[in-house]
């Protein structure tokens, strides 16, 4: 808290321009009630006085008009960043104003009521409405406070009288230096509360972010999981202008690889298959995904099933010719693949278990033909 107490901040930080426009804010508040208030007193003293120049007229009426320009400033002056210096400036100089007013009209009243009500009436206003540094307090308070004492020593014929004004407010003063480094304080915490609250909720939005990524993607292969697979078909399978098919690839023999060269060197082959499926997929434009263990998904929205057959042969020529040695393989020297194509749906009308489901018997035909190939579900339908 003693920290807090001499806090500084910077022209142009964040703090400075919020605590800038809630100065603003506060400051036409307080506008208005100065001029409801010092247009009654001047249709008092009128009332009175009648359309006379008293010096109590000329008082209110002064501070009437400045005040009144001071609020149309604020009030469509609009506070961006550009004009946060100028409006910080210029509050700081109408609360001046505002004191030594207060300070000349209490000087006055020494003649006749001998009050200092004006003058310590228009500090607390400016102590409760200007948040400020305490080299700013200083200025705007401490400055005043020399000149009031200064004035109301000549002013006040009474020398016990004086004494006394100048004790009342010097403890006034006091109170009010406590009460401004209050509340100065208290605008810094409740800033700096915000700020960290804004980078807890940041960091938290990117901690989800992350964790949705890794919802939904294979940590082996990178590839989307199951659950990737599902949540991008039921975000495509709505329009009726797409037509669909599905394909599901499975390494022949990885059992086998598995057994023979162990299970770090399996991770290793699938990383590389998937590396290789996921070029296939850009360069076709479709959507790729681990299905579970060594099954992969392919989703293709296109206008022709042949496109589709043709597409999965080059994913299996590509698989081959990477040429990944698979010595404990009953088919070939080198690691192939087999994929079973399902037939092309309208994307409005099918669903992801049909979609499946003839990949799938499709895959199960083109394995039971010798695998390294590629069968489609209508081959299969038709028992070529």
């Amino acid at each position: 808290m003693r920290e807090l107490l001499f806090l500084q901040v910077k022209p142009g930080c964040l703090f400075f321009n919020q605590l800038t426009i809630d100065n603003v804010n506060r400051a036409k508040i307080s506008l208005i009630i100065v001029i409801i208030f010092e247009l009654s007193l001047v249709v008092r003293n009128i009332l009175e006085y009648g359309l006379s120049m008293h010096y109590y007229v000329i008082f209110y009426s002064v501070l009437l008009v400045v005040s009144i320009g001071s609020l149309l400033l604020l009030w469509y002056l609009p506070n961006k960043e550009q004009h946060i210096r100028f409006l910080d400036r210029f509050i700081f100089l109408y609360y001046l104003f505002f004191i030594l007013w207060g300070g000349a009209l209490t000087a006055l009243d020494q003649g006749s009521y001998g009050q200092v009500t004006a003058y310590l009436s228009n500090v607390l206003v400016a102590v409760l409405m200007y948040h400020c540094s305490m080299r700013k307090f200083v200025v705007l308070q401490f400055v005043p406070l020399v000149i009031v004492a200064f004035a109301m020593h000549y002013a006040q014929p009474n020398e016990a009288i004086f004494i006394g004004h100048l004790i009342n407010m010097t403890i006034f003063m006091v109170f009010a230096t406590i009460g401004s480094r209050f509340l100065y304080n208290n605008a810094a915490q409740n800033h700096l509360q915000r700020e960290l609250l804004c980078e807890t909720n940041e960091e938290l939005e990117a901690l989800n972010t992350e964790l949705e990524y890794l919802s939904v993607r294979d940590e082996l292969t990178t590839l989307p999981n199951r659950r990737g697979l599902y949540r991008y078909l039921e975000q495509h399978l709505h329009d009726e202008q797409q037509v669909v098919s599905a394909v599901i690839l499975d390494i022949d023999a990885f059992k086998h690889y598995n057994d023979f060269y162990g299970h770090l060197e399996g991770d290793y082959i699938l990383q590389r298959v998937a590396k290789i499926l996921q070029q296939q997929a850009e360069q076709h434009r479709a959507f790729v995904a681990r299905f579970g263990g060594e099954e992969f998904m392919f989703i293709c929205f296109h206008d022709d099933a042949e496109n589709v057959e043709d597409f999965a042969e080059d994913v299996r020529q590509a698989v081959f010719q990477a040429h990944m040695p698979h010595a404990s393989s009953p088919f070939a020297a080198f690691l192939t693949v087999s994929l079973g194509v399902s037939n092309s749906h309208s994307a409005s009308t099918v669903n992801m278990t049909q979609l499946f489901k003839e990949a799938d018997e499709a895959l199960y035909e083109a394995k039971h033909r010798g695998r390294n190939g590629v069968c489609r579900f209508d081959d299969v339908a038709i028992g070529v």
